[in-house]
C-alpha cells in the first residue's frame, strides 16, 4: 500500500509564507491570533436508483480563524480562500489585517482519478437492483500560524452505500488492495435463516474479522480522547497509569497508516502526526489532545481533527491498532462451550453516564462446543466498559484485520474517517439487548 500522497496546499506557497508573517502582527479585542485553517474538498457522488446511473460533482473550500482570550477561543469562518476572502475574514477581529501583496496563484483544480467513472459503472452493476451510491471524497488543507505554515494531506476516500431495509456502507482508502474483497463482504446476501439469542442472555462473545476495532473504538478510542476525559464523560478519566487489560494487550493510535481512513501527515492544527500508545502491557498510558487538552493533561497534543473548515478542531482518535497476539481465532473459537463468533458490527455508542456500550451486530454465528451452528440474526450486545475491558481473554488472536464498517465516526453528530486494525479477541461475558 502505498503512503499518504505528497501534501499540496490550497493557495501559493509563496503567498503563503508572506501570510504567516503577516499573521504575527494581527491584534485584536485582546485576544491572540491562534491560527488560520484554509481548506478545499472534492467529493464525487454516483446515484444508483431504479437502475439508473446519476453523477454529481461537489466542490467546496472555506478558511477559518482562530483568536485565542483569556477566557475563550474564538472561531469565524467563512466560504472562499480569495484574498478578499481571508482579508474579510481577519477584519472581523483584527484591528489590521495587511494580506500579502504579491499576486495569489491558486493551486491547480482538484481531479478525481481517471478511471473513477469506469470503476463506478463495473460497480453498480453487481449492486443492482439495489439502491446505492458510490462517493469518492479528497480534500487538501494547510495551517497558517505566525510562526509558519504547514501543508495537511490525507488519503482519498471511497464510499459505497446500499439501501434498502438493511442499509450497510464500507469506508476505505481509494486504491487499497483489499478494497475488491471488502465489496464482496458488503454484498454477501444475508443468511436465510438466522437464530436471535435471547434478551438478557449473557454470553462469551468472539470478536473476529477486525471487529474488535469497533469494540475498542468506542471503550478505548473515544474514551481516551481529551475533551471527554476533562469533562468527566470517560470512565478512563481519572485512571491514567492504572491497569485496565490485561498485560498482554496493546493499542495504539497511528494516523500514519496510511492504509486506513483516519490517516494524516499533521492534524488540522499543524502538529506532525506520530502514534500514540494507548494501552500498553494492560495499562492505560495516554491521551488523545488536540492542543487545549495537551495544555491540560501536560501531554502531547496532535489530535485535534476538523469535520469541516467550519467547525473548530476537537480531539478526535484516527486509527486504532490493536497489537496481534500468537493464539490462532481457530483455538480461542473452539475453547467456546455456548458463546457468539461476531464478523459483522453495524456501529457502536457508550452512554457517558451509565458507561456502557451498545454493539449493533450485524453478522455472526452462534457457537456450540467449539463449532459454528448457526447464523447469527442482527442483536445488540452490552456490558460496562471497564467491566468488559477487564473481561478480556489474554490469549490475543495472531490474524491482524482491517475493519472496512467502521467508516465515519461519529460524534456529537459530527462525522469525520476514522480506521482500524485488530486481531480476533474474546471477552468472557456480555450481554444480549
Amino acid at each position: 500500500m502505498r503512503g499518504l500522497p505528497k501534501p499540496e496546499p490550497p493557495l501559493d506557497a509563496r503567498w503563503l509564507d508572506a501570510l504567516s508573517q503577516n499573521c504575527g502582527t494581527l491584534r485584536g479585542g485582546g485576544a491572540r491570533f491562534e491560527d488560520l485553517y484554509l481548506e478545499q474538498k472534492l467529493e464525487l457522488k454516483a446515484q444508483l436508483t431504479e437502475g439508473e446511473l446519476e453523477f454529481e460533482t461537489c466542490r467546496l473550500e472555506g478558511v477559518a480563524a482562530r483568536w485565542r482570550s483569556p477566557s475563550r477561543v474564538i472561531l469565524h469562518a467563512r466560504t472562499g480562500i480569495s484574498t478578499a476572502a481571508i482579508g474579510q475574514l481577519l477584519a472581523r477581529h483584527a484591528d489590521r489585517a495587511p494580506m500579502p501583496s504579491t499576486r495569489l496563484i491558486p493551486a491547480p483544480e482538484m481531479d478525481p482519478p481517471r478511471i473513477w467513472v469506469d470503476w463506478v459503472r463495473a460497480l453498480t452493476q453487481r449492486l443492482h437492483p439495489h439502491h446505492g451510491s458510490v462517493r469518492y471524497v479528497s480534500r487538501r488543507a494547510a495551517i497558517v500560524r505566525a510562526e509558519g505554515w504547514t501543508p495537511i494531506s490525507t488519503p482519498a476516500l471511497v464510499r459505497v452505500e446500499l439501501g434498502g431495509v438493511a442499509s450497510s456502507a464500507l469506508l476505505a482508502v481509494w486504491g487499497h488492495p483489499q478494497l475488491g474483497a471488502w465489496l464482496e463482504d458488503l454484498l454477501e446476501e444475508e443468511p436465510a435463516k438466522a437464530w436471535a439469542p435471547p434478551a438478557g442472555t449473557e454470553l462469551p462473545i468472539l470478536f473476529a474479522a477486525g471487529t474488535a476495532g469497533v469494540f475498542f473504538h468506542e471503550t478505548v478510542g473515544h474514551m481516551a480522547e481529551s475533551d471527554l476525559a476533562r469533562t468527566g464523560a470517560s470512565p478512563l478519566a481519572a485512571l491514567l497509569g492504572a491497569t485496565v487489560t490485561p498485560s498482554e494487550l496493546e493499542i495504539m493510535d497511528d494516523p500514519t497508516r496510511a492504509d486506513l481512513a483516519g490517516a494524516f501527515d499533521y492534524d488540522d492544527e499543524g502538529v506532525k502526526a506520530a502514534p500514540i500508545a494507548i494501552i500498553r502491557h494492560g495499562r492505560f498510558e495516554d491521551f488523545l489532545c488536540d492542543r487545549e487538552g495537551a495544555a491540560h493533561f501536560g501531554c502531547g497534543a496532535g489530535r485535534g481533527r476538523r469535520a469541516a473548515w467550519s467547525r473548530p478542531p476537537v480531539a478526535r482518535l484516527s486509527n486504532l491498532i490493536i497489537k496481534p497476539g500468537t493464539t490462532p481465532r481457530q483455538d480461542l473459537e473452539s475453547s467456546l462451550d455456548h458463546g457468539l463468533v461476531v464478523t459483522r458490527i453495524g456501529g457502536a455508542t457508550v452512554d457517558p453516564v451509565s458507561y456502557r456500550i451498545v454493539l449493533r451486530v450485524e453478522r455472526g454465528w452462534e457457537v456450540r462446543h467449539g463449532r459454528r451452528r448457526r447464523p447469527l440474526a442482527p442483536c445488540e450486545l452490552t456490558g460496562n466498559v471497564l467491566k468488559t475491558l477487564a473481561n478480556i481473554d489474554p490469549r490475543i488472536g495472531d490474524d491482524p484485520t482491517p475493519d472496512w464498517r467502521l467508516g465515519w465516526c461519529l460524534k456529537d453528530g459530527v462525522p469525520l474517517p476514522t480506521g482500524s486494525e485488530a486481531p480476533s479477541l474474546l471477552i468472557w461475558r456480555m450481554e444480549v439487548l
